[in-house]
């Protein structure tokens, strides 16, 4: 092979993806200059101004999501103005069976079933949207854990403005330090909700619905048929139809909800390449529209495509590391023009951590918004090494799906373990 062609390839996509990493850098600047700044929790006291609302968990075997309802039991906001569904695609008896148990106990507990998981999350929302009461859907996986005044809050937003698509609450993962797995998984999730999505609220005052802990207002989601039925990420899929259509969705970020990151790393690498798959299908399906859109603002433009960005970054860093080791190491054994002699140990060595300088983006990111979050001290080592282990292998894996939803391929959809099924308390 040419090693000419091969370092001037290297060096293009070096140059790219040290452009994207030193973008990461400055958006992670200014969301913690911003985050400093940021003013302080809003509540409405009236109560008469609180929209209804219908809480709905849907489920697929898992007990997980009697915590989540026993939590939304909880919520400090009027009786009559909220619903609480459990949606039950499960096809255990058994859990179907004590899902049955803890409604009987709580009467405010309504079931939807449907017999199957056919269009898996989407279409199990979709059975329950005619069966809401509510003016707007507050959507939980089952491994959120909200806290007493959750929802008060984060309907600040669309009482301010009732013309907003809805509202999104930031994540907060509360077993970040079991293990490797956790440590990475929960740096993926800090980039978005500490960085990008506060980042994209103060910029261009939108934002991007994440699957769960969203507020959608209902009349807008069936004006327009609904979820897209089989989708993996339901969420992007429905926000970019919306901002496509001149509609905005409120970010509160300073309003958190507990949740888990997947605690194994097979489990990891399958949830990072569903959503790698379904963003990327997402994008295929509304990017068009959206770009060439006269309704969408642009700064909402921006927002979106900011959003699916991490996984051009993701592409590159995986691609800048093949390419340079293939060039490093043709350097290294003297193929080519460079000989043994004149590329010692030494040169290998520095052009990598050169290399890993100009592409260390997202890392930071992730160290940043760790500390933000009160990550602490002990775990940046940590975070190190799962980033150079788990968090390499995860790249094959988003690459993977990015590759088999741009081929057109369907891809299987799996549950993923939580910890919440073990320990019920609900």
């Amino acid at each position: 092979m040419n090693t000419d062609i091969l370092r001037w390839v290297f060096q293009t996509i070096l140059v790219t993806t040290s452009l994207f990493s030193f973008g990461y850098l400055v958006v992670t600047g200014a969301a913690l200059a911003l985050r400093r700044l940021r003013n302080r929790p809003e509540i409405i006291t009236d109560q008469s101004l609180y929209p209804t609302v219908t809480v709905q968990i849907p489920t697929y075997n898992e007990l997980a999501a009697l915590n989540c309802a026993a939590r939304c039991l909880e919520f400090d906001y009027p009786q009559e103005k909220i619903q609480i569904m459990i949606g039950d695609d499960s096809n255990d008896p058994a859990i179907s069976a004590k899902i049955d148990a803890f409604a009987a106990a709580n009467p405010r507990i309504e079931i939807s079933r449907r017999g199957s998981n056919e269009g898996f999350k989407p279409g199990n929302l979709n059975v329950m949207l005619p069966k809401s009461t509510g003016d707007y859907l507050l959507i939980f996986d089952s491994d959120f854990l909200p806290k007493k005044d959750f929802l008060k809050r984060l309907v600040v937003p669309v009482i301010k403005d009732p013309t907003l698509a809805g509202a999104q609450a930031a994540w907060k993962i509360i077993n970040v330090h079991n293990n490797h797995s956790t440590l990475m998984g929960t740096g993926i999730v800090n980039i978005i909700h500490v960085v990008v999505l506060p980042f994209l609220k103060a910029l261009t005052k939108t934002g991007v619905f994440c699957g769960s802990g969203e507020l959608v207002k209902k009349s807008y989601l069936i004006e327009r048929g609904g979820w897209t039925s089989g989708a993996l990420t339901e969420d992007v899929d429905y926000s970019l139809r919306i901002i496509s259509e001149g509609k905005r969705i409120a970010f509160v970020d300073d309003l958190r909800v507990r949740c888990e990151v997947p605690y194994t790393p097979k489990d990891l690498f399958r949830q990072q390449m569903r959503w790698a798959y379904g963003n990327m299908r997402a994008f295929m399906a509304h990017g068009k529209r959206l770009l060439f859109s006269r309704s969408a603002r642009r700064r909402s433009k921006f927002a979106a495509f900011m959003f699916g960005s991490g996984y051009i970054m993701i592409s590159l860093l995986l691609l800048t590391s093949l390419l340079g080791m293939l060039s490093l190491l043709a350097g290294f054994f003297g193929v080519g023009p460079e000989t043994s002699d004149s590329y010692s140990v030494a040169q290998f060595i520095f052009e990598s951590l050169i290399n890993l300088l100009l592409t260390c983006g997202f890392l930071v990111s992730s160290i940043v918004a760790g500390f933000s979050t009160g990550f602490g001290n002990r775990n940046i080592a940590k975070l190190i090494v799962a980033s150079f282990t788990v968090g390499v292998i995860c790249m094959f894996f988003v690459l993977r799906g990015l590759i088999t939803a741009w081929i057109g391929k369907p891809m299987k959809w799996f549950m993923l373990k939580k910890a919440g099924n073990e320990q019920v308390t609900g």
